[in-house]
């Protein structure tokens, strides 16, 4: 018969076994982690981002240079495990979308409305005070996502865009 158990140790200390019949002590070799002796973590402390290559494929037919450099910024802006684009919501200003994208004035209205009709972002607002993310602009995570979890009512609202059948596609 064998078991598991979970033994609590000081700096100073490992873990062993000790055959009762015996006396024979073993120590428990432990890995201190699941890193292969050939490769090391690349930039720890940088942020991991998924992205969607047919997604992005897709905007680089239909977008502008502009429009993609617009849409590759909202994607650094969006906030992990929510896709938040907080403080972006239907009260930001044009002189600031202006300054913040560095696009003309005359450019912002119809280049977001041309995002949004195809599904880069969504707008979405519910006054849920416990939920912080409900009043912002929300980026498609079918385009691009970071955490590992992600609520699936946001995932939920993007189905049936235009970027999440491009995600989806068997190109």
């Amino acid at each position: 018969m064998s078991y598991s158990k979970e033994v609590k140790l000081q700096d100073n200390e490992i873990p062993a076994k000790i055959n009762v019949e015996t006396g024979e002590v073993v120590p428990v070799k432990s890995r201190t982690n699941n890193i292969p002796e050939d490769s090391v973590i690349f930039a720890p402390s940088a942020r991991f981002r998924k992205d969607y290559t047919k997604a992005w494929e897709y905007l680089d037919s239909v977008l502008t240079p502009l429009e993609f450099k617009v849409v590759h910024k909202l994607c650094r802006m969006a906030k992990m495990n929510t896709n938040s684009l907080e403080p972006l919501n239907d009260e930001t200003t044009i002189p600031t979308l202006v300054v913040e994208f560095s696009i003309g004035k005359n450019k912002v209205k119809p280049l977001f409305a041309k995002l949004l009709e195809l599904g880069v972002y969504g707008k979405f607002e519910v006054h849920k005070k416990e939920i912080p993310y409900t009043k912002f602009w929300i980026l498609n995570p079918f385009l691009s996502f970071s955490g590992k979890i992600i609520k699936s009512d946001i995932a939920k609202l993007f189905v049936g865009t235009v970027i999440e059948k491009a995600f989806n596609s068997t190109l």
